[in-house]
């Protein structure tokens, strides 16, 4: 009896140690019963098939939400772009099979993650370009800051720029790509620097040098005085004449000033323009010439153009070539010299009533050489002097011009003055008196004053 126990127990050991050995040969190259890798149980799995199996569970499991400035989200799952996962299976321990009871009581639990994965980029830029790309002309695109037009009252202001929702495409396909690299499982593309932004800011420092020199400029008023009125330029009529350099620096477009200084001249100078006039006998006559304001352009160009870049209120009188007596009430005054050529006349005019009056002969008509007509004034006098022409040379004591050659003098070689001498026996074009009436006369005027001819 004791040796039957005793080979049955030898027989139960045997066949338990074989069945143990037989399990173990099986378990070689598997994972011990109870192993979790990454949540996932690969109790049995050959170690070979590892790190396929864990590549399709990642293909399947992962998926990163993408969400644009507009908070559209979008997701993308491993399986819509063929995710592949390596995993370094060599990172988890090897087992020992021989022990795999052990394994049984204290499951092992591993956590790894891919050494690095690939997809299929088409399938993602297709991804990409339909469902987070918009469509080309939807979207609003970036603007930069800039000047605003000119406000009456308000001057210019910048205008804020506009960043707009305009994604760069390469950026955002980049961006996406690194995150699924990185194995991120959301991405926020309002939070990265993907779209579109305008290049000139609000605070630019040459944006807001330029308004703060143009407002500057749009300080400047000027108001001219013309004596029965003022006129006063501002900024709502001078603003488009501001040129802005390239260093920022404020000038003004040189033709446009000079065009309206053409039109203040055109409304208001008088010289060469047709005034009435009442003769000492009372009759009225149209006379027009030389004599009475007439703006310079060249000059009051430069003036206006400095008023305005110094940024002051200015009032003052346009700078003139040449003036009249006043532009309030009668332009050529209560002093002044007429000549009533039909008569040969000469009137010194003062105060308003004649105060010397003297016989004349004018410009000879009917050789063409009449004195001019029209309205002139004194350009100076000067005593001793000799009048020459083409075939003359007359010395005169005392010589009073007052238009292109033509003038007052004494006439020593005269007999006679007055009457229609100068129908046939006229002068060059001068005026001619006696002696001791040009003497006279020469002692009364001085330069500026007016003369007006007339037949």
């Amino acid at each position: 009896m004791r040796s039957k126990g005793i080979a049955i127990l030898l027989g139960l050991t045997i066949g338990v140690t074989a069945g143990y050995l037989a399990s173990t040969t099986f378990m070689r190259g598997r994972m011990m019963p109870g192993t979790m890798i990454n949540g996932t149980d690969f109790s049995m799995v050959p170690r070979g098939e590892l790190n396929q199996k864990l590549s399709d569970i990642e293909k399947y499991a992962y998926a990163i939400t993408v969400r644009d400035i507009h908070g559209n989200e979008t997701v993308i799952s491993g399986s819509d772009i063929d995710l592949k996962a390596d995993f370094a299976v060599s990172d988890i321990r090897l087992q020992n099979q021989l022990i795999y009871p052990y394994y049984m009581l204290n499951p092992g639990n591993y956590y790894i993650f891919p050494e690095s994965v690939s997809f299929n980029e088409e399938k993602l830029q297709s991804i990409i370009d339909s469902s987070i790309l918009p469509d080309a002309g939807t979207t609003v695109k970036p603007t930069d800051a800039f000047l605003t037009a000119y406000v009456p009252g308000a001057g210019y202001t910048i205008a804020q720029e506009i960043d707009g929702d305009t994604p760069d495409p390469e950026t955002v396909r980049e961006l996406i790509k690194d995150a699924i690299y990185d194995r991120s499982v959301f991405l926020d593309l309002a939070s990265e620097d993907c779209y579109l932004k305008a290049s000139i800011r609000s605070d630019n420092d040459s944006l807001n040098k330029e308004a703060t020199s143009l407002n500057e400029a749009l300080q400047a008023s000027i108001t001219y005085d013309m004596g029965n009125q003022k006129i006063t330029l501002n900024s709502d009529t001078y603003f488009p004449w501001l040129v802005t350099a390239e260093d920022g620096t404020i000038t003004l477009d040189e033709k446009m000033v000079g065009d309206y200084v053409s039109k203040l001249k055109e409304s208001t100078d008088t010289a060469y323009t047709t005034r009435s006039f009442i003769t000492v006998s009372g009759r009225t006559i149209n006379v027009k010439g030389p004599y009475g304001f007439n703006i310079s352009k060249k000059k009051e160009t430069e003036q206006l153009t400095a008023d305005i870049l110094s940024g002051q209120k200015v009032e003052r009188e346009p700078i003139y070539t040449t003036t009249g007596h006043s532009r309030s009430g009668q332009e050529y005054g209560d002093n002044y010299l007429e000549v009533d050529m039909s008569n040969q006349t000469v009137y010194y005019i003062k105060d308003g009533q004649v105060a010397f009056t003297s016989d004349c002969v004018t410009g000879n008509t009917s050789l063409g050489r009449g004195t001019p007509t029209g309205i002139f004034s004194i350009m100076y006098k000067a005593k001793n002097v000799v009048l020459r022409g083409a075939n003359y040379a007359s010395p005169v004591t005392y010589w009073m011009p007052f238009y292109n050659g033509c003038g007052f003098h004494d006439a020593s070689w005269r007999g006679s003055f007055g009457g229609t001498i100068y129908r046939y026996s006229g002068s060059h074009g001068c005026v001619n008196m006696p002696i001791p009436k040009a003497k006279e006369l020469y002692s009364l005027v001085e330069a500026g004053l007016p003369v007006i001819t007339y037949y």
